[in-house]
């Protein structure tokens, strides 16, 4: 039977048992990228530092797609800074700018959870915590020349006041000076756009007035959004003592004053401090004076003035709202005397509520106020505690030693005092006129002594060596505010907690918020520190020139009029005026 004939049909693909093909893949190499699912290399990055992981990205396209995965990221800035935000910025106005949040299109919609840049969160915060900086310096603007602080300012009183007056709000820098003048003048600064001013008159006695104080309104952000974006809100203080509230929006170019209150004659003074939540204004004087406002009407009315014989500058306030409707606790911290010629530091809380949900009975005040005009919020629960105080009655052997380190932490002045609400910072102020006056009554003690042979000793008697206040290391004092809730049985405790070590020289200024501290020294240092853990950093060196003249025995701060710098801060940069000028550190570099 003869064999059947091939079909005239193409044959099928051959198998590949073997080929070119099949050789290529045998010697085909594993790498990391194709051997490990995208998942999997995530979590071994997980394990890596933020320079390691910055180390990766320079490996290829892959790893450097991978190492820039938001969500590991996250988990470092947890890890690393505890806080899923960035420290230093009071909440209550946002920036706009970018860099915070990764750019999307218009149609995509996520939580802001998800489109956080966190590791441009982790590079800002890392940039504070090691002090780097882009330095900015205010030029001249308006033929206004801005770049020379003016001459000392002297409010009737001899602490010492600043000579600029600077906010924060987003973006904005609104600043002023502390210079008397026919019309005193606020400069807007924001950044993209031209600065603007805007002048004030005194309806009081129309001659020349100062700005003693600013204050931004505190409220949530959504109260005060307009169809041409959110506004500002800013109540400013003449020395006279009255105030106008002002709304500016960054899209316009002029501000009218929203409202206007000039005080009764008895209450025209100064006003040093301020704080505004929306509708609460409370205001303090430099005697220590504290007036309530009522904002929530078309006026604005003084609903409470309440007076301290106990308490002194330099002292600071911070407002903030309570769960309880129409509640705000007001916290202030300030210098107490410690006999028979030292300073410590207190710290008191109000409580203020609505007149209507208080009862005569139930209101203790450590002092009754002055004046009490009907209106919507008065002070209805006061507290106080101090870092240094004498325990009553028989004390046993802790309570002595608890006695002796309090006793050890008294200074002789005080430069300032800021807390948070949590956080309470006192810095010393110990100059060259209680050194001299400390020396002089050593010598006037060591002179007189009497000798075995009835003469006065003439001869020098050695003595220890103490460094003047320019090149000692200024060591602020940090305490902690325990405020427990009304209904505890414990009171309000003021604990120390450590010495934040760092400026060589006298301090001029300090800022504290969210708990980190910024410190302005007499000349020009800024340091920074992390209260909880105790990090310091320093942000700007002191200034060269200073420098020798310090070492030719002239003390920078001291004696150069009654006047001091300022410094502010939020989560982004530092703003100070002092001996370099007005000038702006910005940490999103």
């Amino acid at each position: 039977m003869s064999k059947r004939r091939p079909s005239p049909a193409t044959l099928p693909v051959a198998k590949r048992h073997a080929g070119p093909q099949l050789l290529s893949e045998r010697h085909s190499v594993i790498t990391f990228d194709g051997a490990l699912y995208d998942e999997l290399i995530l979590f071994i990055f997980s394990f890596l530092d933020h320079r390691d992981l910055c180390a990766v990205e320079a490996a290829n396209k892959n790893c450097s797609r991978l190492a820039s995965d938001d969500q590991l990221w996250k988990g470092l800035f947890l890890r690393e800074f505890g806080r899923p935000r960035l420290r230093g910025g009071r909440g209550f106005y946002g920036r706009t700018d970018g860099r915070l949040v990764k750019p999307l299109p218009s149609r995509v919609y996520l939580p802001e959870e998800n489109v956080l840049n966190w590791k441009w969160m982790f590079r800002i915060s890392s940039n504070w915590r090691n002090g780097r900086c882009a330095v900015e310096i205010f030029r001249d603007w308006d033929g206004v020349d801005i770049d020379h602080l003016p001459g000392p300012v002297v409010m009737n009183s001899k602490a010492p006041q600043p000579r600029w007056h600077v906010l924060l709000a987003g973006t904005s820098t609104i600043f002023a000076s502390a210079e008397r003048s026919e019309q005193p003048t606020i400069f807007v600064r924001d950044r993209g756009s031209p600065p603007m001013t805007f002048g004030f008159n005194s309806q009081v006695n129309g001659g020349s007035s100062s700005i003693s104080t600013m204050v931004l309104d505190q409220s949530p952000l959504s109260s005060r959004v307009t169809p041409r974006g959110p506004s500002v809100s800013l109540a400013v203080f003449l020395s006279t003592g009255e105030f106008f509230i002002y709304d500016h929006k960054p899209s316009e170019r002029k501000a009218v004053p929203k409202r206007t209150y000039i005080p009764l004659p008895q209450h025209r003074f100064p006003v040093t401090h301020a704080a505004y939540h929306h509708p609460l204004l409370v205001t303090l004087s430099q005697s220590f004076t504290l007036m309530i406002y009522d904002l929530s009407g078309d006026t604005i009315t003084h609903t409470q003035t309440l007076s301290s014989f106990t308490s002194y500058p330099p002292a600071s306030i911070v407002l903030s709202a309570m769960s309880i409707s129409l509640s705000f606790k007001l916290v202030l911290a300030y210098a107490v005397p410690v006999y028979p010629s030292h300073w410590s530091v207190g710290a008191t809380e109000l409580i203020i509520s609505h007149s209507s949900s208080i009862s005569s009975s139930s209101m203790t005040l450590v002092e009754p106020p002055k004046v009490t005009i009907p209106g919507n919020f008065v002070v209805s629960e006061t507290r106080s505690a101090r870092a240094f105080d004498v325990p009553q009655g028989w004390i046993d052997e802790n309570k002595l030693q608890a006695m002796n380190a309090q006793w050890s932490r008294k200074v002789t002045q005080v430069a300032d005092t800021q807390t948070d609400g949590k956080w309470v910072v006192l810095a010393p102020d110990d100059s060259l006129q209680s050194l001299f006056t400390t020396s002089n009554s050593t010598e006037s003690s060591s002179s007189s002594v009497f000798q075995p042979s009835g003469i006065l000793s003439t001869e020098i008697l050695p003595t220890t060596y103490v460094s003047p206040p320019c090149h000692s290391f200024a060591q602020l004092q940090l305490y902690r505010l325990h405020l427990p809730p009304p209904a505890s049985s414990h009171g309000p405790k003021l604990t120390f907690v450590r010495t934040l070590h760092g400026p060589r020289g006298p301090i001029s200024a300090v800022a504290v918020a969210d708990g980190r501290c910024v410190s302005l020294g007499a000349d020009g240092s800024i340091w920074v520190w992390d209260l909880e853990s105790g990090r310091c950093a320093e942000v700007a060196a002191p200034v060269e020139q200073l420098i020798e003249e310090t070492d030719a025995g002239v003390c920078m701060g001291r004696g150069a009029g009654l006047s001091r710098g300022t410094v502010v801060f939020d989560e982004r940069r530092i703003v100070s005026t002092g001996v370099r000028g007005i000038e702006e550190r910005r940490f999103d570099v």
